[in-house]
């Protein structure tokens, strides 16, 4: 058995323990364990992967929205994220929710900073307390992700985005994106906030809906990116990923203008196999690899 599982499974039990004997749900079970746990003889790598395992064994009942990005998605994100960026970079998460993304991206990262903004207490709890096993140096605001944010500007802006209809229209009202009838789609939304809070030629890279330009009904969209950022790429996550195609989601790549942003000769269309395929995915990657060395400005 990996140390990692090992891991896991000790840490499971006590938080098991934690649920019965204290009457807490799972969640903030995790939150005491993470707190208390001893990891200093541990390897960052096989903690991470610990913490992964039972992030997303006691979020399975959360509703969509709620629920952690996937590992691999955002170890992936991460990845691209080191091809963007250089060293003391700022990130910004939106939306951060478990802090499965920020973590992940940090990992992989040298002497990067991130700023997190998450509306749910809970969950906000638990990824502060992973952040501090962890060692990583995030900064959380507890609010609303599309009301007015008192954060720095960032080198990257991520976001799983939350797929849906966005209520408070008196909020919505200050976006560009706004709906001329109805409420605003919330993930159109934060893609605005995102880049509102990137540095000028700055990076965007988003997890959205494979169908998110046919949403597009009233124009908006498009005519805010004409305006504000540059389309470098669309990578569409592996469809097995997804028990229903319908849903299948792609990650999204922008630049915010600014000073030398050119739009790419050749953007960046991709479709990632599953992560499962080893030689398909590295296939993929020196694709990505070879883009980034032509294209990168």
């Amino acid at each position: 058995m990996e140390r990692f599982e090992q891991l896991y499974r000790e840490w499971k039990k006590e938080a098991k323990k934690l649920v019965n004997d204290l009457d807490v749900l799972p969640i903030e079970a995790l939150v005491q364990v993470f707190d208390h746990v001893d990891i200093e003889k541990e390897k960052m790598d096989d903690v991470r992967k610990a913490v992964s395992l039972l992030i997303l064994e006691e979020t399975t009942q959360l509703p969509p929205n709620n629920q952690p990005t996937p590992d691999a998605v955002s170890l992936f994100i991460g990845y691209l994220a080191s091809k963007l960026l250089k060293e003391n970079a700022t990130i910004l998460d939106l939306g951060s929710g478990t802090g499965t993304l920020t973590h992940a991206v940090l990992s992989q990262l040298k002497d990067a900073t991130a700023q997190a903004v998450e509306v749910d207490e809970l969950l906000l709890r638990l990824s502060y307390s992973i952040s501090n096993l962890l060692g990583e140096p995030v900064s959380y605001f507890h609010q609303d992700a599309l009301a007015p944010l008192f954060v720095e500007p960032s080198d990257l802006s991520v976001a799983d985005l939350p797929i849906g209809y966005y209520p408070n229209d008196e909020v919505a009202a200050g976006y560009d994106m706004k709906r001329e009838q109805g409420h605003a789609y919330s993930h159109f939304l934060l893609m605005e906030q995102a880049i509102r809070h990137t540095k000028p030629g700055g990076h965007g890279l988003f997890v959205i809906p494979n169908n998110l330009f046919e949403q597009d009904d009233e124009g908006k969209l498009k005519q805010w990116m004409d305006r504000e950022a540059v389309v470098k790429g669309v990578i569409q996550l592996p469809t097995t990923m997804f028990k229903d195609e319908r849903y299948a989601k792609s990650l999204l790549l922008l630049q915010k203008v600014g000073e030398g942003v050119t739009r790419p000769k050749q953007a960046l269309f991709v479709e990632l196999p599953s992560f499962t395929d080893v030689r398909a995915v590295a296939n993929v990657v020196k694709q990505i690899d070879d883009w980034f060395k032509t294209t990168q400005n």
